[in-house]
């Protein structure tokens, strides 16, 4: 145990001192930062006053929640930007240091294979865990003096939760991206492969579901009757379900159901003259909705990191 945490202390160094983790880190925050001024531009207008009848008269804001501004933005990013920092990091963890001999070098030092790999999984989760927490509640505090909306105990847990399983995606695509990199006799190989499973699992798996959903189970809407038929609602709910099931491959989708219910899923309820009163399940009834997606995603990680480690641990070095 002492040698895993002695090699994952040189590989942190190693990463956060790299120019690809600190120019990947900038790029987050700047990310962020135009987020930001992106909710403040759009809260402008709420803020002004209107003349009404010779009189000037405030335009108030509605009263909106805290995770209503700060959800969308966080769960947006990081639905995008936490896998390109698992695969940037992980796309030549193994095939570059083949490349360059260090690899070798390291394990004729009477160092195991497998000290060397689990080092690798804990530096790389101590480093995105760092870059993750640091970025996001930097924006998050930069939100809360933007809409002056502090968020409550029970949204501040929502949003500890949120960037904990944020953390649990990109290693889910660190993951398999070190596993390209094992396998793989080129860093350039690995590269290329990671990138265009990340576009898969990113961009192209949805528009692949749609496609097959309209093909074997297409919705219907009949323009003679309204669409909350039963007929109709059966066809949309059956190309929902095939969506859903083929989207399901991706850790995306898995990402995305618990930001969904995490911080996104909210419902409201207003009375006739009345004002409107949001209803909030309880962190733990999100937690059990979002259940299965975690599990999924748990399993995706685990099953990443055994394959690397499996590979790895026979594999010859030359």
């Amino acid at each position: 145990m002492a040698d895993v945490f002695a090699v994952a202390s040189k590989e942190f160094s190693d990463i956060v001192r790299s120019k690809r983790f600190i120019i990947l880190v900038v790029i987050f925050g700047l990310i962020m930062m135009i987020s930001i001024a992106t909710v403040y531009v759009q809260r402008r207008p709420y803020e002004t006053s209107v003349e009404i009848d010779g009189e000037y008269v405030p335009i108030i804001r509605p009263p909106r929640r805290f995770l209503g501004e700060v959800g969308y933005t966080l769960s947006g990013i990081l639905s995008v930007f936490a896998p390109v920092m698992g695969v940037a990091l992980g796309c030549d963890a193994i095939s570059g240091e083949r490349e360059k001999g260090t690899l070798k070098l390291v394990l004729s030092q009477s160092v195991y294979r497998d000290t060397v790999i689990n080092g690798k999984f804990v530096a790389a989760t101590s480093a995105l865990s760092l870059a993750i927490l640091i970025t996001s509640l930097a924006s998050v505090g930069s939100l809360i003096i933007v809409i002056g909306v502090t968020p409550t105990a029970q949204e501040a847990l929502r949003i500890a939760l949120f960037l904990l399983f944020s953390i649990l995606f990109t290693m889910t695509y660190y993951g398999v991206s070190i596993f390209l990199s094992i396998i793989s006799k080129k860093t350039s190989q690995s590269v290329i492969l990671s990138v265009a499973l990340w576009m898969v699992f990113t961009f192209a798996i949805s528009i692949i579901a749609t496609l097959i959903a309209w093909t074997i189970a297409p919705p219907y809407l009949d323009p003679e009757q309204e669409f909350t038929s039963p007929s109709d609602v059966g066809t949309w709910a059956r190309f929902r379900t095939v969506v859903e099931a083929i989207s399901s491959v991706s850790p995306n989708y898995h990402f995305n159901k618990i930001s969904q219910y995490l911080i996104l899923h909210i419902e409201f309820t207003m009375t006739p003259g009345g004002p409107v009163e949001w209803v909030e399940p309880s962190v733990m009834t999100s937690l059990i909705n979002a259940g299965p997606n975690i599990l999924v995603l748990l399993i995706m990680t685990a099953l990443a990191f055994i394959f690397s480690y499996i590979t790895f641990t026979r594999q010859e070095v030359r």
